[in-house]
């Protein structure tokens, strides 16, 4: 049960991240346009946040959820490969989406 609630949540991460690097902003767009882009961000990003926090915590628990300094080094060593997994993933999908905002 935990390796399948890791693996969507993780399926979750990436698909919310890849969403995200789809909004478009631009600056000549109308203010409700705007609002709506934010609007969809947020939403996107709560599940994001969501899924940084319980990607460690699954992690944690598979590995026998140790209260010592060993559950600390796993825990931190996960959210840290997350976050970085995360901005690589997010920084080439808008690389690969966005080629220019006018």
């Amino acid at each position: 049960m935990d390796f399948i609630l890791l693996f969507i949540t993780t399926t979750v991460l990436l698909f919310s991240l890849r969403k995200v690097s789809k909004i478009r902003y631009s600056s000549k767009e109308s203010i409700l346009k705007d609002v709506k882009n934010n609007v969809i961000s947020l939403m996107w990003g709560v599940l994001i946040i969501l899924a940084m926090i319980l990607i460690p915590y699954q992690v944690w628990v598979m590995t026998g959820a140790s209260h010592y300094w060993d559950g600390v080094y796993i825990v931190f060593g996960t959210a840290i490969l997350t976050i970085i997994v995360s901005f690589t993933f997010y920084y080439f999908n808008v690389k690969k989406f966005n080629l220019r905002v006018e």
